[in-house]
């Protein structure tokens, strides 16, 4: 064999399969730009799907809440029908606090004023006279509270004689007297034959009548 003949066989690689590329580059950059065309369409479809699955959510979520809110304003519409059905009886409940705060406050003054100064001339000397008194009423009485222990007339006492008595004495007396928790000597003058004298006096309050406290029907 010549070496002519033998240049010009071709060498193969033994164990190795022979590939050749016979598409042109034209078609290779067709298939590469559809597959890509193909991509982008499977992205469109997955983001429309996935907006369509937002929205009908978000559609199933407004209903609801709507449906939530016509369901409250409902409700509210009945309670505000049933208060005002009901602004007789707040208009009685509110007239009722005011007469009882009325009430109370009458308590403070509930005094007999001529018994409370009988009380205190019936335990003065013969020939004595009360000319005027000074008194203001105590407290309102406490519930459940003993009138013999708490505080209801206070003031002073005016009385005058034509002969001048045993002050200190006169005073005493008026203490010892029931509903009068202490008495005090005030003040004295004499004028023209005249004599004034004057007396600090404390009062409870079994004085008073009692005429506004509440019944026992009332209370209950």
């Amino acid at each position: 064999m010549s070496l002519l003949t033998t240049a010009r066989t071709p060498t193969v690689q033994i164990g190795s399969l022979p590939r050749v590329d016979l598409l042109p580059p034209s078609e290779v950059q067709h298939r590469e730009v559809i597959a890509r065309a193909r991509l982008w369409v499977w992205l469109c479809v997955g983001a429309t799907v996935v907006a369509a699955v937002a929205i009908g959510a978000t559609f199933a979520l407004n209903v609801a809440a709507t449906m939530r809110l016509a369901s409250e304003q409902s409700r509210t519409l009945q309670i505000i029908s049933g208060i005002a059905a009901l602004s007789d009886v707040s208009a009685d409940i509110s007239t009722r606090s005011e007469l009882e705060a009325m009430r109370q406050s009458a308590m403070g003054g509930d005094l007999a004023w001529t018994p409370v100064v009988a009380l205190v001339a019936s335990h003065l000397p013969a020939g004595v006279t009360i000319t005027g008194y000074t008194l203001d009423a105590g407290p309102v009485p406490l519930p459940g509270g003993k009138p013999a222990d708490a505080t209801g007339v206070s003031g002073t006492v005016t009385f005058t004689s034509t002969a001048p008595v045993d002050f200190v004495a006169a005073t005493r007396e008026v203490r010892t007297a029931a509903g009068i928790r202490s008495a005090e000597v005030g003040d004295f003058t004499s004028a023209q034959g005249v004599f004034t004298y004057t007396v600090r006096v404390v009062l409870d309050q079994s004085v008073y009548t009692g005429a506004f406290a509440p019944s026992t029907e009332a209370a209950k």
